[in-house]
């Protein structure tokens, strides 16, 4: 009996430290591909006034027609 109980808290903790891992290395992941995503969306849709470079890249344009 015992040794089932020491076994699950083993797993418990093994489960948890994996799982920690797994979002303290996935977390910025995320929220750059989510950025990325708004950005294209919002310069397909006319929003932003933006030059597409030749490298694939996206240059935005100030409202005054400078480029940043």
């Amino acid at each position: 009996m015992e040794i089932d109980v020491l076994i699950l808290v083993k797993t418990l903790f093994v489960g948890g430290a994996l799982v920690g891992c797994g979002y303290i290395l996935g977390r910025d992941k995320g929220i750059k591909v989510g950025a990325d995503k708004v950005v294209d969306t919002l310069c397909d849709s006319g929003y932003l006034r933006h030059q597409k470079m030749p490298d694939g890249n996206i240059e935005l344009i100030k409202l005054n027609g400078e480029v940043e």
